[in-house]
């Protein structure tokens, strides 16, 4: 089960992917994303077990060490990922970089098994050097953070970013909806979207 949870604001948004384990995919800011959540899981008997950051970004992790102490979780993130104050953009939503613990340094082609549904990551920098994606064979989903949107791509002109890693790294996802297929789109920021939006963002942008 997929649990999305949007923003309206600068927060990103978040999934509760809810099977035998549990996992959030990225924790957003502010403490009515994090209401958000535990109504979510309250309201499905559910413990998180990971905290999966598509990317170090503050709009995503802002709610990590609050997530952490809340749901005693372990927090993942990919091994190139970059973690520090003008990495994660503190400043720019006037806040001080606390850290971010890691317990799981994730690697391109890892498995996060939370039984039936199984999340498969995805190394996509050019957003940032670690940025991830994250893709369930069984229910042709991709988790896209600020890779790729339903009607964009992420900024390549921040701490990290690189336009020409991200056009490969969307090629790489292009790829894996001809190859598997992607029947839902859930991004990092907007609407949800489709598969076919990869194609029709990628002729857009590159």
């Amino acid at each position: 089960m997929i649990c999305p949870i949007i923003s309206s604001s600068f927060s990103s948004n978040c999934y509760l992917v809810i099977d035998e384990k549990t996992a959030l995919v990225d924790a957003g800011i502010g403490t009515g994303v994090i209401k958000k959540i535990q109504e979510l899981t309250e309201e499905f008997n559910a413990d998180i077990d990971f905290l999966i950051n598509t990317h170090c970004h503050y709009d995503h992790t802002g709610n990590d060490l609050i997530a952490k102490e809340k749901w005693d979780l372990k927090i993942a993130m990919h091994e190139d990922e970059i973690i520090n104050e003008s990495s994660t953009l503190a400043q720019l939503f006037n806040k001080k970089f606390e850290g971010i613990p890691i317990d799981i340094k994730l690697k391109d082609d890892d498995i996060i098994n939370l039984g039936k549904i199984k999340l498969k990551v995805i190394h996509t920098p050019g957003h940032t050097k670690g940025g991830i994606c994250l893709y369930c064979e069984k229910m042709k989903s991709l988790f896209s953070g600020d890779t790729i949107f339903s009607d964009g791509i992420g900024r390549t002109d921040l701490f990290g970013g690189n336009f020409n890693e991200l056009k490969a790294s969307v090629e790489k996802i292009l790829e894996l909806k001809e190859h598997s297929g992607i029947d839902k789109l859930y991004p990092g920021h907007g609407t949800i979207g489709k598969g076919e939006d990869v194609k029709k963002v990628y002729e857009m942008w590159f």
